[in-house]
């Protein structure tokens, strides 16, 4: 048996036959006879070109005439694959990362821990190029009888299967001990939601494309058009060529599986795409569709190669071909004989019926590493189901009155089955559960009501909904026994000042409260600028606040009895937020990786900020030249030591460098998304993982910026990079001494009015007054002297319009900043 094994970059490129300086040549190579014509040559070229002119006017599919051995072309394609850089590149790390997931999958099997995956629905769409759109139905049908035949194959329920397996045991008795392999999976053809295609596609109609609607599979391998789907195009690949697919395709690129008129399908098929034995069974599909999910030949490498890659298929010397008898050929080790019933060798359709154990994992892993890459929400061939949604729970009550539940009952598929519901769990002592209706088999909505004497507390309980399958959804009954106690609030303090937006409220749990409400104001009437909230827990975070503004807040406790009154009214400041920019344009070398797929010590760049502030907000500028930007990892990290991972390894983009990419977590688009796969990334992209966990942070200190590297291939520096900090000034003790006793008076001000601003300090510095209006233009500013450690002046500002300006006070090193309204 083989073993195991991945395969570096290097080894695929010379599995592959990869050489620069070799012509291409075509993808299949067919077996044929070379005709050695020893005499009157000129006379039977006559003949054989007027034979070969009658055969294509008779027959579209001459050009296509099957072979009487089955040969496969994967090898041959991929080396022309390969020879693109990128292309090479990108397909060594899609398997590493293949290899990853394969072992360990094979790891979790072999312990007992791996779980079994729901069923993968994949969707199909099958693209005829040259069919005409009046044989549509034909085409169609044809199509659905390719996919019928890989559903059987891989799941292992085909109709040979049982019998040839059978037969084969009792034939040679090695095979008893290889266990045949089957994949949870359903192919199905698209029908809603199709790709924008002329003439349209309508929805229903299923994801069958002809003639103009193909697109770039006309020409090509490739249409990122059908991104997403498991693509097969039939068309004229050439003489005798069977069909042929990448090792390891790419969803998201819009790879396909290429079969040739005669190869695909069963049955009498349709005009110029008839099926061919002894190739008419639709196993060249079978086994093609594996080299897409990564299955190697069984042959592959001959009894001193590489092998397959799965331990459970016996190393040969070569292909087998025709309908040889099980255990008629032997393997590269004594006692061992080929799978020539394998759908990955070579013999004739009616004699390949089965993959092998370990050849449905290395597919499982396959699916496993593209999971995220199917189109979702274009079948409708899945089973039937439903789902359970508990729209408002938790319900709370005062005792004695009932508590009712409601719930949203919604079908897919078409499920029609009568489900029963039912409490299974949690059911207070005393309490009797009616649901109506007792039971669904259609969309729409139940209640539950809880009757009965039920004692004060908080109940959990699982509703159970039996069906096809059985569903559970968890709701919570609290039960009150009187009105709930007033909240008394804590955080901020009453009058605190140069808090950070957003502002997280606190106050003290109230006795009997099942949620709160939370109001907050510019006025203490609370009637300007009001919000009101409800809450569950006993904090709330107030957002959409203005800098440098005072807010007013109170709190009141409800439960299903009643709400208590408001609890006393605090009030708190909001700093005043100001942004800065500082750069680091040093360059900083980005080091090679030493090893494909481990990363090596960062490249790091430094940015030390002085200015001390409560972070609001951050956000970064790169500028990094690299020359595949999908081999790096970019970390910030804070002088707190916080790290944020800006994003790693951006899937499938090939391009080169960072140019004046700004990651702000107001970004429209993620630079994760499909949308930003586009190297330089010059724009502004929301980072992979939130900048927002620096907020309330100090910005004082090193920023750091490292960029690691992960391939071996390329090289690249940090050209410059810069942050941007947004926050409010840290207050020290003279900042808290000042605010603390800060008054200015009156305020609202009359226009050209004079206003009174008083504080105290523990030196007498001069008192710096300046005064910007909202869009932050300078409307005054005045230096007085101060002789003493209490500050009291009268100032007047003449002329100003009716308006909300900010106050800054400067004094030494001090500075913090008031709300003057004009009125």
């Amino acid at each position: 048996m083989k073993i195991s094994h991945s395969v570096s970059k290097k080894a695929l490129l010379l599995m592959f036959g990869v050489n620069n300086s070799t012509p291409y040549k075509s993808k299949f190579v067919m077996k044929t006879t070379t005709l050695h014509f020893q005499q009157k040559i000129l006379m039977y070229i006559t003949l054989v070109l007027t034979a070969f002119t009658f055969i294509q006017a008779q027959n579209k599919q001459a050009s296509l005439e099957n072979p009487q051995q089955r040969t496969c072309g994967m090898e041959q394609h991929m080396s022309e694959l390969l020879q693109n850089p990128n292309f090479a590149k990108a397909y060594a790390k899609r398997q590493a990362a293949f290899d990853v997931k394969y072992e360990e999958i094979l790891t979790q099997k072999a312990n007992g821990t791996y779980q079994r995956k729901a069923t993968l629905y994949i969707p199909v769409a099958v693209h005829f190029p040259t069919g005409s759109e009046a044989n549509r139905a034909c085409l169609e049908a044809h199509a659905q009888s390719q996919i019928d035949v890989i559903n059987a194959d891989y799941t292992k329920t085909n109709a040979d299967y049982a019998a040839g397996w059978a037969a084969a045991i009792a034939a040679e008795s090695f095979y008893s001990g290889i266990t045949p392999g089957a994949v949870d999976v359903v192919f199905c053809i698209a029908t809603k939601n199709h790709p924008t295609v002329s003439p349209a596609i309508a929805d229903g109609s299923k994801a069958v494309t002809i003639g103009s609607q193909s697109g770039a599979y006309a020409s090509g391998d490739s249409n990122t058009t059908w991104a997403g789907y498991m693509n097969f195009v039939i068309k004229d690949a050439g003489a005798g060529i069977l069909g042929y697919s990448p090792l390891a395709g790419s969803i998201s690129g819009g790879n396909c599986v290429v079969m040739g008129f005669a190869a695909y399908g069963t049955g009498a098929g349709c005009t110029g795409f008839v099926p061919g034995a002894p190739y008419n069974l639709g196993r060249t599909v079978t086994h093609e569709l594996g080299h897409f999910y990564n299955l190697d030949h069984t042959f592959n490498g001959g009894c001193a190669g590489a092998g397959d890659s799965v331990a459970d298929t016996p190393a040969v010397a070569a292909a087998t071909y025709g309908t040889p008898a099980p255990g008629s050929v032997a393997g590269c080790t004594a006692g061992e004989k080929a799978l020539t019933m394998n759908y990955m060798d070579y013999v004739n359709d009616t004699h390949m019926f089965m993959f092998t154990a370990g050849q449905a994992t290395r597919v499982e892993a396959y699916f496993a590493t593209v999971a995220s890459d199917w189109k979702t929400n274009v079948l409708s061939c899945q089973s039937p189901d439903f789902t359970v949604t508990a729209n408002n729970s938790p319900v709370a009550v005062c005792a004695p009155t009932n508590g009712v539940f409601n719930f949203t009952f919604g079908i897919s598929n078409g499920y029609n089955t009568t489900t029963t519901l039912s409490v299974t769990a949690g059911l207070p002592a005393g309490a009797t559960a009616v649901f109506s209706p007792t039971s669904m088999n259609a969309a729409g909505n139940f209640t539950l009501t809880l009757t009965g004497t039920i004692a004060a507390g908080n109940y959990p309980m699982t509703i159970s909904a039996a069906g096809t399958t059985t569903k559970t959804v968890d709701v919570v009954l609290s039960v009150q026994a009187g009105i709930p106690a007033v909240p008394t609030l804590t955080t901020p303090t009453n009058g605190a000042t140069g808090q950070a937006m957003p502002t997280n409220l606190v106050w003290a749990a109230s006795a009997n409260a099942a949620t709160y409400t939370v109001e907050t104001a510019t006025d203490a009437g609370f009637t300007t600028n009001t919000t009101s909230n409800s809450v569950s827990t006993t904090n709330y975070s107030a957002t959409g606040l203005t800098q440098a503004t005072q807010y007013f807040w109170r709190v009141k406790a409800v439960n299903g009895c009643g709400e208590s009154a408001y609890s006393s009214v605090f009030n708190f400041t909001t700093a005043s937020i100001s942004c800065a920019t500082e750069t680091n344009s040093s360059t900083v070398a980005v080091p090679n990786a030493t090893t494909n797929g481990t990363e090596a010590a960062p490249g790091e760049s430094i940015i030390a900020i002085t200015n001390n502030v409560t972070i609001t907000d951050v956000n970064v500028t790169l500028n990094i030249t690299y020359g595949y930007v999908e081999d790096l990892r970019v970390v910030l990290t804070s002088p707190a030591g916080t790290t944020v991972e800006l994003f790693k390894n951006l899937a499938s983009n090939s391009g080169a460098n960072f140019t004046n990419t700004v990651l702000d977590d107001a970004g429209a688009t993620a630079i994760t998304a499909t949308a930003a796969a586009n190297a330089p990334f010059t724009a502004t992209y929301s980072p992979e993982n939130p900048l927002s966990v620096l907020n309330n942070e100090t910005s004082v200190g090193n920023w750091k910026l490292s960029v690691y590297d992960n391939w071996t291939d390329d090289s690249g520096s940090i050209t410059s990079w810069s942050v941007e900090i947004c926050g409010s000034p840290v207050l020290g003790i003279e900042d808290n001494l000042i605010a603390n006793s800060f008054n200015i008076y009156p305020n609202p001000l009359s226009s050209n009015g004079e206003v009174n601003i008083s504080f105290n300090s523990t030196n007498n510095d001069d008192v710096l007054l300046t005064l910007y209006d909202m869009r932050g233009r300078l409307v005054y500013d005045q230096n007085f002297k101060n002789n003493s450690n209490a500050f009291n002046q009268k100032v007047r500002f003449n002329n100003l319009e009716t308006a909300v300006y900010i106050l800054k006070i400067k004094t030494g090193n001090n500075e913090f900043f008031k709300r003057l309204v004009i009125k």
